[in-house]
């Protein structure tokens, strides 16, 4: 091409305006006042010009009417073109209500090309182009206002109307005995006035193109149909392949008003029912599980453990072992995004935290990002997720919003929620408070498919949570985090399950910020850590043994004789039966590490002075 395409001869042709580099013009079929079709002037593009439509137009048509005015290059220049033969395939007239027109669509169709829609008002007997000043109506209206008439005469429900995106599809439907209407320009021609024609008492029986955009379509309609107060369902036709509809489908009339008939009665009745004739005839589907044996998709897993026991190190764990797509602790991990939100740990904790882990997996931190999502809200006032009423009903609060847009824009398939105390705004000993809290909960498991770890903390009883027997009945699957302070082992156990084996337990240790499996360490890793675990837990022991002693006024020495320390802590209950040499050993560590010293205790009833072992104030510190 010699020259570039003049912007301002593109909107004059068009139709148009000029906005900064781009021209904004009216769709073919639509207004002059339309701004639906773009036209921007790039040296890159093919024929010099990016052309967009937002409204059903047709890219190639617009380039074609910018070739017949020699804006732009004739296709295949070196050789002649010709010219381009549009097929009328289709006329679709739009009636009043009444059998009187008020416009139509045309459809036209040419080789190499997407079809064009073209729309044209009845007006003094003719048809003009363009809908100015138009009211639009839904298709083979007349038909849906005598159909609805005569249901009204006779006392009866209004009979359901088959709404499809495209005219020539509700032609089809009509043609096998069905009420059915559609409106101009499919998905993209929705406007509000449509949906006050399908008012109080319209049922509607949407079927949507096999695809996302006529997913979405048909969402939209039944929305805005209910919204003026009639009722509408979304039916989608069985067996239809990517981007079918009704014109693709095998079915047959008396298939599809069986079909419809079913929805219809489901729709009626005051509780949704499982459809047991469709049910009987496809496999059922197991629970998928997150992670094996513990947590399954789509549903709550509440998990408990004491304080200190390493919940939150486990919940940050598990989310970046499904984020890197390694199994956890040995157990089976689906890969996918994960977050792990805490209200409890600020950003340097989780930093801190983060980076042990991913040196105990071999996961490089700048490997994550956009898989794993790290969430602190430790000091913000509205980390509740729902807010209850004097009554008792709850209400989702900002937070569940937040939180539920997050899941969605992440794709994730693990959350841990860190913890119920900050994020339970009810009373833990209500029922009904915990089951609303739940099902909400719930609610975000099976609308996102994700596997929820609710992290909570046990009460002081003992018992596996805290407050109401609500939060183990509510949930259907609960695990629990326990810590033998003597052996530093973690026991995860699987306390209710409704889809795995109850009872089952794993044991792991934490390792340098981590936790690893008792049986997956090195041999000599894993005796050095033993004894270094036992070596800990007999020190403190020693000192609880010690601490008794003293606040008895009993003074202990670390020199052989009746008094001799680990002699007499042998005999305490205190020290768990260990024995008087492991008890030495630990004097002696602890002396090492400058954590007990010999010192003036209190004086004695005779005011002498008394000498014997006690902490430091290191030690003790």
């Amino acid at each position: 091409m010699a020259h570039a395409p003049d912007p301002q001869r593109i909107a004059a042709v068009l139709g148009g305006v000029l906005r900064g580099d781009t021209v904004h013009c009216p769709t073919e079929g639509h207004s002059n006042k339309d701004r639906g079709t773009t036209v921007k002037v790039d040296a890159n593009a093919p024929d010099g010009v990016l052309v967009h439509t937002f409204n059903g137009g047709d890219a190639l048509a617009v380039k074609d009417r910018l070739r017949e005015a020699g804006i732009i290059s004739p296709l295949g220049a070196d050789r002649p073109q010709a010219p381009l033969r549009w097929r009328e395939t289709g006329v679709y007239v739009y009636d009043d209500g009444n059998g009187e027109p008020v416009f139509r669509t045309r459809r036209l169709e040419a080789p190499g090309n997407n079809k064009r829609f073209v729309a044209e008002r009845f007006e003094s007997g003719s048809w003009v182009a363009g809908l100015d000043g138009v009211t639009r109506l839904p298709y083979r209206f007349t038909e849906l206002v005598d159909a609805a008439h005569k249901a009204r005469a006779a006392g009866e429900p209004e009979p359901p109307i088959f709404f499809v995106e495209g005219e020539r599809k509700a032609d089809k439907l009509a043609s096998w005995g069905f009420l059915a209407t559609a409106v101009a320009f499919g998905a993209n021609g929705w406007r509000e006035e449509y949906g006050e024609a399908f008012g109080e008492g319209t049922r509607l029986v949407i079927l949507p193109d096999n695809d996302a955009p006529g997913l979405a379509f048909a969402e939209r309609v039944k929305t805005e149909v209910e919204a003026y107060g009639g009722s509408a369902i979304i039916l989608e036709l069985p067996g239809l392949p990517p981007k079918g509809d009704i014109i693709d489908w095998t079915g047959t009339a008396e298939d599809l008003r069986a079909l419809a008939d079913k929805a219809l009665a489901g729709g009626a009745l005051p509780m949704p029912s499982l459809d047991l004739d469709a049910l009987s005839k496809v496999r059922p589907i197991a629970k998928v599980f997150a992670v094996e044996r513990l947590a399954p998709l789509a549903e709550v897993t509440l998990f408990t453990g004491a304080g200190s026991a390493g919940k939150s190190l486990l919940g940050q764990q598990l989310a970046t072992c499904a984020a890197a797509g390694l199994t956890c602790l040995g157990l089976t991990t689906l890969e996918c995004p994960a977050i792990y939100l805490t209200c409890e740990d600020d950003e340097a904790q989780l930093h801190w935290r983060q980076e042990r882990i991913c040196e105990a997996l071999g996961v490089r931190m700048d490997a994550l990002p956009g898989k794993l999502h790290l969430i602190s809200l430790r000091g913000a006032l509205d980390n509740e997720l729902g807010l209850f009423a004097a009554d008792g009903t709850l209400t989702p609060a900002p937070a569940f919003d937040r939180l539920q847009r997050m899941l969605k824009a992440t794709g994730a398939k693990i959350v841990a929620l860190d913890n119920v105390a900050h994020l339970f705004a009810g009373n833990e000993n209500s029922r009904g408070d915990v089951t609303r809290f739940v099902n909400l909960l719930n609610r975000l498991a099976g609308e996102t498919g994700a596997a929820v770890f609710l992290i909570g903390h046990p009460n002081k009883s003992g018992a596996d949570y805290s407050g109401s027997t609500a939060w183990l009945n509510a949930v259907r699957s609960q695990i629990v985090l326990t810590h033998d302070l003597e052996t530093d082992v973690r026991t995860l156990t699987v306390g209710k399950a409704n889809y795995a084996e109850k009872g089952e337990a794993l044991r792991f240790l934490w390792v340098d910020g981590a936790f690893v499996r008792e049986d997956s360490l090195p041999p000599e890793r894993a005796k050095e850590l033993a004894a270094t675990i036992k070596a800990t837990a007999d020190n403190d022991l020693f000192l609880t043994c010690l601490r008794e002693r003293v606040k008895q006024q009993r003074a202990v020495s670390e020199r052989r004789g009746p008094t001799y320390a680990p002699t007499e802590f042998a005999k305490m209950v205190e020290s768990k039966s260990i024995g008087k040499d492991r008890l030495e050993a630990a004097m002696d560590r602890l002396f090492r590490i400058n954590a007990i010293e010999r010192a003036l205790l209190w004086n004695g009833p005779d005011r002498k002075p008394v000498f014997g072992l006690r902490e430091t104030i290191e030690g003790a510190g």
